[in-house]
């Protein structure tokens, strides 16, 4: 019985051990990456030069979808009947 409880001790110290290990490896890491360039916070002159590109529209690809079913998509009966509705 003796055995079995230094057993249990050394595994419980071992995980603390790992886990602090772990923790503070990965505390280091959050830090690096949520540290951001002082000129990139809260700017929004980076969205300025954003253009978007239309040109997928006048693929030919993109002209031969067809829409199937009926259209709008009408909600059936699903799920189950609500055991605890007072109705």
């Amino acid at each position: 019985m003796k055995l079995n409880r230094s057993i249990i001790l050394i595994i419980m110290v071992a995980a603390f051990a790992i886990g602090y290990l772990y923790y503070s490896q990965s505390s280091q890491l959050i830090q690096v990456i949520s540290e951001q360039p002082a000129s990139t916070k809260d700017d929004l002159n980076s969205f300025k030069d954003i253009s978007l590109s239309f040109s997928v529209l006048d693929d030919s690809r993109f002209k031969s979808l067809r829409v199937f079913g009926e259209l709008p998509v009408k909600p059936g009966v699903t799920g189950k009947r609500d055991l605890f509705s007072p109705f």
